[in-house]
């Protein structure tokens, strides 16, 4: 194609260059939208992570609050429950265990509020040592050695759920909690029944007041006030000590006892056994009989016999063995239907050891 001059000279004009080159850039350059501006999506962001970040610190004060109810009330309850047992153990009256034991539920607070328990709260019953070393709990069941009590933070107990700080914002309003306690006060009756037969001149006997007192002074020592008596056989039983927490009185029983005769350790029991019937209430308190001996039994009804009606009455029974003329077997035996454990000595030595340990087994106190 020819041009003409003129023409030729707009083609090349700059101004002429310069719009094609701006209609060919628009030609092949893609369309961009405009973007919304960034400050406002940053504002929303903040204001999300702040509701969440309310909501952490509104669970976290409510949580902290949950814990500490918890624990208050834990304190609570415990206090309550030794207060019911001592009181318990004290007047053997479970109506003046359960008015301490509120009494002093009430002189601690949960949530800033005093712990208001119910007579309903209050569980009776008794706790035996296991192997494993726990004790068992079972309601109603007699003697009575063990307090239960349950404390409530929860809308139908008498002080009511715990109102949350951040109720509102969470959702959950009130929180309710329980704890459950179990104080056992061991109280026991016990009657040593000793041997006062003819083998029982000079150093044996000599052994058995040092045993004795080793006994009553271990005794001493412990948290609970026992109550001791004292029987003693030789072809006869004697009721020599009642039941007393002067413990005095059984050390000075045991130096008078006159020796001489035959042997008869049933004789002896039932001897124990009438002791133990002047006790306290055995609804209330553990009954134990130490039964001690150096020979055999040659007189009277079968040990065996009167140790299973002891043990249905619901006396627990320790057989003492002492020296090598001591019928062993049939001891251990005894101890055995009686419920209890049986023991040997050799020396005077190991009687007192014996004793020793048997005292320091007869109570504890121990909250569940």
């Amino acid at each position: 194609m020819k041009y003409r001059a003129g023409q030729i000279a707009k083609l090349r004009s700059p101004q002429r260059v310069r719009d094609i080159t701006s209609r060919e850039a628009n030609c092949h350059t893609p369309h961009i939208s405009k973007r919304p501006p960034r400050s406002g999506a940053m504002l929303v962001l903040v204001a999300i992570m702040m509701i969440g970040f309310m909501m952490a610190v509104a669970f976290s004060v409510d949580i902290a609050q949950m814990h500490l109810t918890k624990t208050e009330l834990r304190t609570a309850t415990d206090a309550a429950s030794k207060a019911a047992a001592g009181t318990l153990a004290e007047t053997m009256e479970r109506s003046q265990a359960i008015k301490r034991g509120r009494q002093i539920a009430a002189a601690n607070s949960v949530n800033g509020e005093p712990l208001r328990l119910t007579r309903q709260d209050f569980r009776f019953g008794n706790a035996r040592q296991s192997r494993s070393g726990k004790f068992r709990f079972q309601r109603g069941r007699k003697p009575y050695n063990t307090v239960q009590v349950t404390g409530r933070r929860a809308k139908r107990s008498r002080s009511g759920a715990i109102p949350l700080f951040f109720g509102d914002l969470t959702g959950l309003e009130f929180f309710e909690t329980e704890s459950t306690a179990a104080a056992t006060y061991i109280e026991r009756d016990v009657v040593l029944v000793v041997d006062r037969s003819g083998s029982m001149w000079g150093s044996k006997f000599k052994d058995l007041i040092s045993a004795i007192k080793t006994f009553t002074n271990t005794l001493e020592e412990t948290p609970v006030d026992e109550y001791v008596g004292l029987a003693s056989y030789a072809e006869f039983g004697s009721t020599d000590v009642p039941l007393t927490p002067n413990l005095h009185e059984i050390n000075r029983g045991v130096r008078s006892l006159k020796l001489g005769g035959w042997t008869s350790v049933s004789r002896g029991m039932e001897a124990g056994n009438q002791v133990m019937q002047g006790g306290r209430n055995a609804a209330y308190v553990e009954r134990t009989m130490i039964v001690m001996t150096d020979g055999r039994h040659n007189r009277g009804p079968s040990p065996e016999l009167i140790a299973q009606q002891l043990h249905e009455d619901g006396i627990t029974i320790h057989t003492i063995t002492f020296g090598s003329d001591a019928d062993r077997s049939r001891m251990a035996q005894v101890a055995r239907i009686g419920g209890g454990r049986h023991y040997h000595a050799d020396s005077g030595i190991q009687l007192k050891e014996i004793y020793r340990e048997i005292a320091l087994t007869l109570s504890t106190i121990i909250t569940q």
